[in-house]
Parts: structure tokens; sequence; C-alpha cells
């Protein structure tokens, strides 16, 4: 039929069937561009949910790192606690066992946050001063562990921790102003500036 068809029509047979191999051969392509697009993307699918576990066991990593320091410190501002808990080779301790994987695990922002309170510390900072670190310290941990977009702010953690931060002759102060006026108004020189 096809034949006849061909013929009665004056075209060569071979016309015939290009012209009808041109959608079989779109369809074989199609086809093709298809299964390789299929399967990136279902390598890419892959990597990201590879991605999305290394971040989730680097998140675990953070927070079990920043969880014993977090609590030292509290118990450390705690003047109970810090009587009965700790002597001063415990806090020396918790300090370097921190160290050493912060220096692995923490962000830029809380290693520098960390290495400002530790500073502060061996240079003989006013409580105010250490106050201040601590919060600044506890925001970064907070972000880095996984509360990047955070709106809560230094005032929002030293509340937790002082009872008098809103009474007139408080200590709202040392979270108000900038740190290089609290570190004037408390004549101290962080040696990191």
């Amino acid at each position: 039929m096809l034949l006849a068809a061909s013929e009665a029509q004056g075209q060569p047979l071979w016309v015939v069937f290009a012209v009808a191999a041109v959608p079989a051969v779109a369809a074989v392509i199609s086809a093709i561009v298809a299964a390789r697009y299929a399967k990136s993307s279902k390598a890419n699918e892959i990597e990201a949910q590879r991605l999305r576990d290394l971040e989730s066991r680097i998140s675990d990593r953070k927070y079990e790192t920043y969880k014993p320091m977090i609590a030292l410190f509290g118990d450390v501002l705690n003047k109970e606690k810090r009587a009965q808990v700790m002597g001063q080779q415990d806090l020396v301790n918790g300090l370097h066992e921190f160290a050493t994987w912060a220096s692995i695990y923490a962000s830029d922002d809380a290693l520098r946050a960390y290495r400002n309170m530790v500073q502060a510390s061996f240079n003989d900072a006013p409580g105010p001063i250490v106050l201040r670190l601590y919060c600044d310290f506890v925001l970064a941990a907070r972000r880095d562990i996984g509360h990047s977009e955070t709106t809560t702010t230094v005032e929002e953690v030293l509340a937790l921790r002082v009872k008098d931060l809103y009474e007139t002759d408080g200590v709202r102060w040392i979270v108000r102003e900038p740190f290089e006026e609290v570190c004037r108004r408390v004549n101290w020189s962080p040696p990191w500036l």
C-alpha cells in the first residue's frame, strides 16, 4: 500500500521511508535525552541527600560540642552551683576540652567569641566584660548550631541569668552599649583589639 501510494505520487520509495523515519528518530533521541536527564536528576537527588545527612551529622556533633561548655558556663554564673560543682581544675579541663573540638567544629564567629571570652579571663576582665562576652558566645553558638536567622539579642540572653537587669541601677548597660564603650566604662582594654 505504501509502495502503491508512493508510485501514484511519483515519489521514490526512499523519500517516503526518510519522511516516515524522522518522527521515529526524534522519538528515539527524546527517549535518550529523557533517560540521561532522569539519571542526572537522580544523581543530584542522591548528592543532595548525602549533603543533608552530612550537615545533620555535623550539626549533631556541634550540639554535643557546645552542650557541655554552655552548661559549664551556666554553672560558673550560678553561685550555688559554682561552689558545689567545680574546682579550678574542672573549669580548666572543660575549657581545654572545648577548645580542642571547637577548633574543628565551631564556626568562625563562634570560635572568635570563645577566643574573646578566654582571652578576657586570661587578662583579668571585670564581671561586666565576662557577662557580655558570655552572651556573645551563646549567640554565636546558637547561630552555629542551626539558628542562623536568630533574632535573639545579647540582652535577652543576659536576662536569663541576671535578675536585676531591668532595675534602674541594673546592668542593662552591659548589653545595650557597644562593646568598646563597655570596656571604656570599666577601664579595661581587650587584648585582641
